[in-house]
């Protein structure tokens, strides 16, 4: 993850190119310049926010991070997709547009209700239940301009990145990780997305990040305008990750504080209801020092739980913990990392990791993830090869090195560099990390021998 604390115009021919100007703001994020996006009226916003998730996902971001973005040409624009029996959004001037669905997303006819899924549902764009008290909350114009906006993102994210990505699985990483159930995602941020597509098999999900957890309230009790700028700041949130596969931390936390519905939630729930997921519990817990669960936000790491169940009806669970995971930290409070390891042997996975394990300062729990891991995916922003010896650990690298991009320029793995020139990697077809497009993404997998 990124943390951003200035402001970056944005080039509104190209789209945003990354900074080579970092602040760093403390020991446990590294920065970088973001875009600002204006929110001078929903007509703006909407139009702004358009234009960078449908024109900026990963299919067509530059070869490198210090490169301006490409507008790709009229004839790249993807048609929307119909599923059998999608609702149908009326758009103001009275055309009919179906809502795109992630393979094995249940239309809204088909879609069991409570509370949390209908809520899902209604900030992911997609027609909530029959009968929910929050369905009528569909008909304001401005949930139909979310609504489109997201669906057109999505589509175009699942036909360039995510359809790519459960394919590498399938034939890369499953026969590797299906030792575990557990996907452990530290610095994720609310990234459910990422880990349900390369860990699809897993039913237990870890999520970590800086960000908090705040309860949601009843959206029937938010008024209309704050609802309407919710969904803005969900779309300005989601940009980056949508189109370049990272959060900018500060960024998406700026968008949640001035948001009616705080903290990482709003966005877990729309990519678990985009990835057809039914959500039928939120519990909000925490954990004391020793990783013990209790209810409620009295321990030291506050977090959530969501049971949940895909498109098969296999019944899953997502834990997301809000936690410092430097050293001194640590000290204080190992809870998380004890939490984690009583969930038993996992798959873990890293990306956009901006480093932090490269160096001093992280090295509890870059051990505690060699360790604790079967398996680790990651970008070469996780844990660095030297890490992995060969007589632990069986290496398979795919895309390419080329180093860091020049914001982590000192974080060069020369081991790496050999490694790719003996291996002859397979190529991905999808961007991952910093590296946004896929003629330059790195990723590796490390299994425990």
């Amino acid at each position: 993850m990124l943390i951003a604390p200035g402001r970056w115009p944005l080039n509104k021919k190209f789209g945003p190119a990354i900074s080579e100007a970092a602040e760093p703001r403390n020991a446990s994020v590294c920065v970088v310049k973001p875009p600002c996006i204006s929110r001078r009226s929903e007509w703006a916003a909407s139009l702004v926010i358009g234009f960078h998730l449908s024109l900026l996902i990963v299919g067509t971001t530059p070869s490198s991070a210090e490169e301006p973005a490409t507008t790709p040409p009229a004839t790249a624009q993807p048609t929307q997709q119909s599923s059998p029996g999608a609702p149908q959004i009326e758009t103001p001037a009275g055309a009919v547009q179906t809502p795109a669905l992630i393979p094995g997303q249940a239309p809204a006819a088909a879609v069991q209700s409570s509370p949390a899924n209908d809520t899902a549902r209604y900030l992911a764009g997609l027609p909530v239940q029959a009968g929910s008290p929050i369905a009528a909350l569909t008909q304001d114009p401005s949930w139909g301009a979310h609504a489109r906006a997201m669906n057109q993102a999505f589509s175009q994210l699942e036909r360039r990145q995510l359809n790519n990505i459960r394919v590498f699985r399938s034939e890369a990483i499953a026969p590797a990780t299906e030792h575990s159930g557990v996907c452990v995602y530290l610095f994720s941020g609310p990234d459910f997305l990422y880990a349900d597509a390369i860990f699809a098999d897993c039913t237990t999900f870890v999520l970590q990040g800086l960000e908090p957890v705040e309860p949601l309230p009843n959206l029937t009790s938010v008024p209309k305008p704050a609802l309407a700028g919710t969904l803005q700041n969900i779309q300005a949130s989601l940009n980056t990750l949508l189109s370049f596969s990272f959060f900018r931390t500060k960024d998406m936390r700026e968008e949640f504080e001035r948001s009616e519905l705080k903290g990482v939630l709003p966005i877990i729930f729309v990519f678990m209801a985009r990835t057809g997921k039914f959500i039928q519990d939120v519990q909000y817990i925490s954990l004391d020092t020793a990783g013990k669960v209790a209810q409620g936000f009295a321990g030291a790491t506050r977090g959530t739980k969501i049971t949940f169940s895909d498109s098969s009806g296999t019944g899953k669970t997502l834990y997301y913990f809000t936690s410092d995971l430097a050293d001194e930290a640590l000290k204080r409070n190992p809870g998380l990392l004890l939490f984690c390891k009583s969930l038993g042997p996992s798959n873990s996975l890293l990306k956009a990791a901006s480093y932090l394990l490269h160096s001093g300062g992280f090295e509890t729990v870059r051990n505690f993830l060699l360790e604790n891991s079967v398996a680790i995916l990651q970008d070469d922003s996780g844990i660095p090869v030297r890490y992995f010896p060969p007589d632990r650990w069986t290496l398979r690298f795919f895309g390419v090195y080329n180093g860091p991009i020049e914001l982590f320029k000192q974080f060069n793995q020369p081991d790496l560099h050999k490694f790719y020139a003996a291996s002859s990697p397979k190529p991905l077809t999808f961007g991952f990390g910093y590296r946004w497009s896929s003629a330059m993404s790195t990723l590796f997998l490390a299994v425990k021998k």
